[in-house]
Formats: C-alpha cells, structure tokens, sequence
C-alpha cells in the first residue's frame, strides 16, 4: 500500500495552483461540463490535495456539509483498471444524499454507472492516528448499516496516464447517492453472503454479494480508517461510509430508468432517473 507521507522527489504544484484546479472542478460541475478542464494531477499526493481543497471550498461558498466518506476500487479488478495498487476515497456531502425512493434529474455525460452498495453508519469515532484500525473495530463503532446506490459521475476523462488520479482529485467520481432504510440491530445479517440483485426498468443487470469489497464492509472501512490516518484525518461518530460496489458498475444511460438495487433481508433502494 502507498505511504502517501513519502513523497518522490516530483515538484509538487503549490497550494494556489491545487486550489485553481479545484475551483476548475466544482465550475465544470456546476456548468454542465463547460469550461476548461484542468490538468490532473499526476500522483496520489496532489489528487487528494485536490479533493480536500474542494471540500473547503464547497464548505465555504456553497455551504455544502460533509456528512462521510466513500471507498472506490474495493476489489482487485476495479484497481487493475484504474492501475492503482489500493482503493481510493472520496466524500460524501448532504447535498449530494437522497433517501430512497428518490427521483433525480437526468445529468447525460455527467452520470456513468450505478454502484450497489452496502453503507455503515458509525456510533464512535474511529482514529487510527495511535494505531491501525481492524474490521472488528469497525463493527464495534457501526450505529447502523444499510443497503445504498451510488451513481457514479463527473466531467473529468479518466483515460490516460493520470486519469485514475483527476477522477480521485473530482471527489472520488461521486455523482450522487440514495440511501436506504437504516437497520440497527444488525447482528445476525450476513453482510458477506447476501445477495444482492440490481435491475433497471425490471431487467436484471448485475449481481453480487458483499463479500465482493475487499475485507467487506467492515474490512474496506478498516482501510479507509487507517489511510485517513496517514493524510491527518479521521472517522467520526455520525459519519455514513458508502464501502464500495458489490456489483459490477452498471453503465448509466440517458435517463428514463427506474433502478433499484435489492439487498434481500438488508432492504431495497430505489431511484427513477429523468
């Protein structure tokens, strides 16, 4: 796994230049695509400053609140894609949540795919700061779990050399998500085995398991916990972590889709596109 406190001898962009394209960012986000795209960052380090630099701006100007965080590349595959040798993360804001059944407008070529996801909801903050964090620990300081959709997006090419790092740097490629009920005595569900169906406009398209996140649930949000540590952050009590696709990534289309992604005795999630 990368130790993002060892930086390589690469001149590292200064703080106004990781602001500049930051604001890029949000603008391209907030016009639809228009505008000029910025150049993205070419290691993990800067992709991050990126992204943390987005997240004071949205704080600042727009008012957006952080309310967690979500895992991509959670398994070996989506990484060999990516040519990435861990997972990455990105946040999660209230603005950017939707409580199933949602109805969201059609963003053509800004969505691109729907993610079924099993989500946690910590009770206790979780600082791997003074020490790595293990999936038992995760389970101890989960509140709640519950089933989720996350529908992927952003204007920001990830083919190329650096696509992987420009699509961390825009928030991880998070478009949007809808949360499910939330269960809290969570106890005797199988979150590695249960099946998980995802259909679009009543055809089934992806299946899968949790057992498909590396570690599940509670083992990719492990990783999260402990490379957090490593960029001076932390997981706090109230935070929801979307831990990664339990499907195959299913593209998305020009609107007009119902989709709704099944979790079995974990529940269901909805949301009508267009």
């Amino acid at each position: 796994m990368t130790d993002l406190t060892n930086r390589t001898q690469t001149m590292h962009p200064d703080e106004a230049t990781i602001e500049q394209t930051a604001r890029a960012l949000i603008a391209l986000r907030a016009n639809g695509g228009k505008g000029p795209h910025p150049d993205a960052p070419v290691d993990l380090v800067d992709a991050y400053r990126v992204q943390f630099s987005m997240e004071r701006i949205l704080a600042a100007q727009s008012g957006f609140r952080p309310i967690g965080w979500k895992i991509g590349a959670t398994n070996a595959g989506a990484r060999a894609s990516f040519k990435l040798e861990a997972p990455f993360l990105g946040r999660l804001y209230r603005e950017m949540t939707s409580v199933s059944p949602a109805a969201l407008p059609a963003q053509p070529g800004f969505y691109r795919a729907y993610e079924a996801e099993i989500v946690l909801n910590l009770g206790s903050d979780l600082d791997a700061s003074a020490g790595p964090v293990d999936a038992a620990a995760v389970r101890a300081a989960t509140r709640a779990i519950a089933p989720a959709i996350e529908m992927v997006g952003g204007w920001v090419p990830v083919a190329g050399p650096h696509g992987a790092f420009g699509l961390i740097a825009d928030d991880a490629g998070h478009g949007h998500w809808i949360l499910g009920a939330e269960i809290v005595d969570f106890a005797a569900l199988d979150l590695l085995d249960a099946p998980v169906t995802f259909s679009l406009d009543g055809e089934t398209r992806a299946a899968g398991k949790g057992a498909n996140v590396d570690g599940g649930p509670f083992g990719a949000t492990a990783w999260l916990a402990n490379e957090l540590a490593k960029l001076g952050r932390s997981l706090k009590a109230g935070d929801y972590i979307t831990t990664g696709t339990a499907i195959a990534p299913v593209p998305f289309g020009a609107g007009g889709q119902a989709a709704i992604a099944d979790f079995g005795a974990l529940g269901r999630v909805e949301v009508k596109i267009g």
